[in-house]
């Protein structure tokens, strides 16, 4: 589940945006979060707090995402909150999905890469090509090329080492502190027999940790 607030096209957002991309990006980080459940999505929720006319628009920035992954998109329920105006956008998108039949590997089994750069803010629309795209994401995992996908979100790569390596030391060419607002940058554990072959559907901003 993940949320966006202040950020669309009312005047008082604090980021100016169109509603379709808010949406898409805020799926983003649901869809990925799935895979790092080792799951697929089977059912989409969500809550619109931006007024009636907003609904089109997140829809189709949800459904991007999964035209992005070759996937058909599932059903998408919720509701708008149509009583009282807002002055801000905001949304919520919750996923429920199905997990799928994958080998499972342990964190030290794995060689672990960043794949994007942590972006936030008008960072994110301005800075679109340094983002991690979910199309090579999904065929990587798909095809078993990366073995587990971890999103990294608002509290960065920092917050993220700590939860998956615990007190271990962790270099990485990549700012560690810095936020990475809707997951615009991911971590991905590889089989070490899968390295090189990752490395084609990884062609930018795919560097190498190194873990103490």
């Amino acid at each position: 589940m993940d949320n966006a607030a202040a950020i669309g096209e009312k005047p008082q957002d604090v980021v100016a945006a169109p509603n379709q991309l808010t949406a898409y990006f805020t799926a983003r980080v649901t869809f990925f979060e799935q895979l790092a459940a080792n799951a697929l999505p089977t059912q989409i929720l969500l809550a619109n707090f931006s007024g009636d006319v907003t609904w089109s628009h997140y829809c189709l920035g949800i459904q991007q995402v999964f035209e992005e992954a070759a996937l058909s998109c599932p059903p998408i329920a919720g509701s708008t909150e149509s009583n009282m105006s807002t002055m801000q956008s905001a949304l919520a998108i919750t996923m429920l999905g199905e997990q799928q039949q994958r080998d499972l590997y342990a964190t030290d089994d794995l060689i672990w890469y960043t794949y994007g750069l942590p972006l936030v803010g008008a960072e994110v629309v301005e800075q679109a090509e340094d983002v991690a795209q979910v199309q090579a994401v999904f065929q990587a995992w798909q095809k078993e090329v990366v073995q587990q996908v971890w999103p990294v979100g608002s509290k960065g790569l920092q917050a993220e080492f700590s939860r998956l390596f615990g007190e271990r030391t962790i270099t990485c060419p990549v700012d560690c502190m810095k936020t990475a607002g809707p997951c615009t940058i991911v971590l991905l554990g590889i089989r070490p027999e899968n390295e090189q072959l990752a490395k084609h559907y990884f062609q930018r901003h795919f560097h190498k940790l190194t873990i103490g």
